[in-house]
């Protein structure tokens, strides 16, 4: 009984992990949404970005448009990176811009939410709240945004 408990209990991990990457790999093979990246004002610097964490030892399995593209006054776009350890997002403003004079302050809220508010430029009109711990990295004109996962953020801290 208990050798079948465990072999169900695996069975049931691999579906898990299978369906996760299937669901995965559909969205970073979307026909239609890669078109779409394809022409996305920040996917040459996204690319590149990709790139240059690939030659840090990343392994980016996937790079695709970000819903958060627009937040920032004058911001040229954002994209997700997904990878076998964690995904994470990075904003993007034109080259020759900076993040560097963005105050970012972090506010506990109830509930295990956490309001983030910023100051400075690039300006943003709203302020954030999530549920998940964010880890802003800022690097020249890319800022990341790491949910939850420390040591990728750390790995990420030395990249950048």
């Amino acid at each position: 009984m208990r050798f079948v408990r465990h072999a169900l209990c695996a069975c049931l991990l691999v579906a898990c992990v299978a369906g996760a990457m299937a669901q995965s790999n559909n969205w970073c093979r979307a026909q239609n949404s890669r078109r779409a990246w394809e022409r996305d004002p920040v996917h040459d610097d996204a690319m590149e970005l990709a790139r240059t964490l690939e030659n840090h030892g990343f392994i980016v399995e996937c790079v695709r448009s970000s819903k958060q593209a627009r937040i920032f006054d004058g911001q040229k776009g954002a994209a997700v990176y997904k990878r076998n350890r964690g995904s994470f997002e990075v904003l993007f403003l034109p080259k020759g811009q900076s993040f560097d004079e963005l105050e970012i302050v972090s506010e506990p809220k109830e509930g295990g939410f956490s309001k983030y508010s910023f100051r400075g430029k690039p300006q943003i009109p709203q302020t954030m709240e999530n549920k998940s711990r964010v880890a802003f990295i800022r690097h020249e004109n890319v800022m990341f945004e790491v949910f939850e996962n420390d040591s990728l953020a750390k790995s990420l801290e030395h990249v950048s």
